[in-house]
């Protein structure tokens, strides 16, 4: 007797190699999309080959978007919804509507919803979360700096877009910068030396709290941003926590998903 599939809900991130950092904000993500689509069966892709590498010479394994696709094909699922959880429309959200694309006509319905930045609505969500962060630390001595990967895409703008926002509501102590593109942790330094600060709080600006966020915000390394600011005579404090593990943010992904179901 054939029984109908229940629709998938496939919620794809870039992925970390810190177990425990996965449990924390990929799985919150998961989970809340789970409680608010119970009709559908949540499942997890990533799209980072090296970490999916990583994870499975630890016995740990997590299949890329083309890989769940195709298991979802051969299972007989007919609906289905990706979730990305990646914080901009770059390089890594062009290539999961790329591997949708090669699976168009193979589902009755396959959707594809929107990363965390993407219209008006969601930056100015954005920018109401980093500042009731930023006020967590409310101490005219301390400035906030959010860490964000940076990327070559056009995407990177995004970050410049969140700064004017963050400036527009009057808060002129929250700073945005990105580890491997514009603005560098030298140019953010450079405006905080404007200032008559004393202490830095350092954030992850991204969905999880891995490697970038131990070793190349918090890490011993001369290069890290905390002893880059220390070298300043500033106090560097370091958050290690990945946007993933704040219930508004993930509301903004589930808020994507829903907009995708009803396209």
């Amino acid at each position: 007797m054939n029984t109908m599939k229940k629709p998938v809900l496939l919620a794809v991130s870039f992925g970390t190699s810190y177990e425990e950092a996965i449990d924390k904000s990929i799985g919150a993500i998961e989970n809340a999309l789970a409680s608010a689509f119970p009709n559908y069966e949540v499942r997890r892709a990533f799209t980072s080959g090296m970490i999916i590498g990583k994870l499975r010479e630890r016995g740990v394994y997590v299949d890329t978007v083309k890989e769940s696709l195709g298991r979802l094909v051969d299972e007989g699922v007919r609906d289905v919804v990706i979730q990305p959880t990646h914080v901009m429309p770059g390089g890594e959200y062009e290539l999961v509507l790329k591997d949708a694309a090669s699976f168009y006509g193979r589902f009755d319905s396959l959707k594809t919803a929107k990363p965390l930045l993407y219209s008006e609505e969601d930056y100015e969500a954005v920018t109401d979360i980093l500042l009731n962060i930023a006020r967590e630390y409310d101490d005219p001595d301390a400035t906030v700096v959010f860490m964000g990967h940076g990327t070559e895409h056009s995407a990177n703008a995004g970050y410049a877009k969140l700064q004017r926002r963050i400036n527009s509501r009057g808060y002129d102590r929250l700073f945005i910068g990105a580890l491997e593109a514009m603005p560098s942790v030298h140019y953010i330094r450079a405006l905080i030396r404007l200032g008559d600060y004393k202490r830095v709080v350092l954030h992850p600006l991204m969905i999880v709290a891995g490697d970038h966020a131990h070793n190349d915000m918090a890490g011993e390394g001369e290069d890290s941003w905390k002893n880059i600011f220390e070298s300043d005579g500033m106090e560097a404090e370091c958050v290690i926590k990945g946007l993933g593990e704040y219930a508004d943010i993930r509301r903004i992904f589930v808020r994507h998903s829903a907009e995708a179901m009803t396209e």
